[in-house]
């Protein structure tokens, strides 16, 4: 399961995963777009704040359709994407498939994702 939640105030969509990743890939990358849109600034920025410590490790079937909702992301005023999580398997898999781009950080804490995405 998942949440996602449009901060407009903060130009930031956060993202909670939770348990299993048994939804349908194509309505979440949807429904990511859409808050994306909503939040981005006057500048066409926004930052992303994924939070995977509740979640399981992402099936394999559903690794390309991150790869290319990351890719839209950076492509549609992403400025920053800060990822939490408390597995090295979860930052190994984020990292394959985010490309290591320097747009995306990585944090054990949500607030130390939070001081960087306002830095």
């Amino acid at each position: 399961m998942y949440t996602i939640t449009a901060l407009l105030e903060r130009n930031r969509v956060e993202v909670m995963f939770d348990g299993a990743h048994d939804y349908d890939y194509l309505v979440f990358s949807q429904e990511l777009k859409d808050a994306a849109l909503a939040v981005r600034s006057n500048q066409g920025h926004f930052d992303l704040l994924v939070d995977f410590t509740t979640g399981q490790v992402l099936p394999q079937e559903n690794a390309a359709q991150s790869e290319r909702n990351i890719a839209w992301c950076i492509a549609n005023g992403m400025r920053k994407s800060a990822n939490v999580m408390t597995t090295i398997i979860q930052k190994i898999q984020v990292k394959r498939i985010s490309h290591r781009d320097e747009k995306l950080g990585y944090f054990e804490t949500r607030e130390e994702a939070e001081k960087w995405l306002d830095s």
